[in-house]
């Protein structure tokens, strides 16, 4: 039987590359630098895709009474690093309902991760993720809802009170943590708001960052100590955004949006859309899988070393 080099450079060189592929720690980062096109996204209710002044943003509810709308990824996202995360996104609430007591706008939006469903939403006051369970949720609430907003000991009531909040498990009236923001930010004021939010696994920290020119702020806005792990029980999430209006209105808007599976504060806007699942652009393997390459194409090479110096035969008997 014949030794054949040709024959074990190539074997060696689909071994690297398997080796390669099996080994390359690969981090799951989409992005929609708009939503005209929805690939990898699951649109419920009245959430649909819209043309405002020449861009193309995710409307989740339009401008009317009793609407919701929710969009999550098609795919679970696998939150393989100890269920780390970071996400930018830019939402914008608008269009609100005039009354005689002036424009009201409701209900909100919420940035929700769930293992349920991806077809998960709902209706009025619980901005849309109300019963949603397990799941963590960031609120941006402009409205009044009653009983859905306590009154916290020592901190009064946040009725009447515009307040970005970190929510748990589809729970309208628990607020983790919380900021009211206005009247310095008015969140159905019409204009781009861009949140940051980013949990680090290690530590169990999450933080919530926001700004109206687009800019990460230094500091953190919200932050509190959750673990992600415990809460829901699998890395094997959906991701995504819900809202919904009552007897008031706005359409409720997201601008463009970027999520990484990882600890990895995200500072600038996407230029593209690079769905879920889709490979990433640049990309570069990581370093042990650059050790398994160099080490895979270094046999390769001693292979055709002795290729070139001798023919080995062996003949059996």
């Amino acid at each position: 039987m014949r030794f054949d080099a040709k024959g074990c450079r190539t074997s060696l060189l689909a071994l690297g590359i398997g080796g390669l592929m099996a080994t390359s720690a690969h981090a799951e980062i989409f992005s929609y630098a708009g939503f005209a096109d929805t690939t990898g996204l699951q649109l419920n209710g009245e959430a649909t895709a819209v043309d405002i002044a020449g861009r193309t943003v995710m409307q989740l509810t339009p401008p009317k009474g009793n609407s919701g709308g929710s969009m999550f990824s098609a795919g679970a996202i696998a939150l393989t690093n100890d269920y780390s995360f970071s996400t930018r996104f830019t939402l914008n609430i608008n269009s609100n309902h005039l009354t005689q007591y002036g424009e009201i706008g409701a209900d909100g939006i919420a940035f929700v991760i769930q293992t349920l469903s991806n077809n998960v939403g709902g209706l009025g006051g619980g901005l849309g993720y109300a019963g949603i369970t397990p799941s963590i949720e960031v609120e941006f609430d402009p409205y009044s809802n009653g009983g859905f907003d306590p009154r916290l000991p020592g901190n009064g009531a946040l009725n009447g009170n515009d307040h970005i909040a970190i929510m748990e498990n589809g729970d309208p009236a628990n607020h983790l943590a919380y900021a009211i923001v206005s009247p310095t930010l008015e969140l159905d004021g019409g204009q781009d708001i861009t949140a940051f939010v980013d949990y680090n696994g290690a530590t169990d920290l999450m933080e919530v960052r926001w700004s109206t020119n687009g800019l990460r702020p230094n500091d953190a806005g919200l932050s509190y100590s959750i673990d992600l792990a415990s809460l829901f029980g699998t890395d094997q999430v959906f991701v995504g955004f819900t809202a919904s209006t009552g007897a008031d209105w706005s359409a409720q808007d997201i601008v463009d949006w970027t999520f990484t599976d990882n600890y990895a504060p995200i500072t600038t806007p996407p230029t593209g859309t690079n769905p879920p699942g889709s490979p990433q652009p640049g990309a570069v393997p990581e370093p042990a899988t650059w050790a398994m390459m160099i080490a895979g194409f270094g046999a390769v090479g001693a292979v055709t070393r002795r290729k070139r110096r001798q023919t080995v035969r062996y003949s059996l008997g």
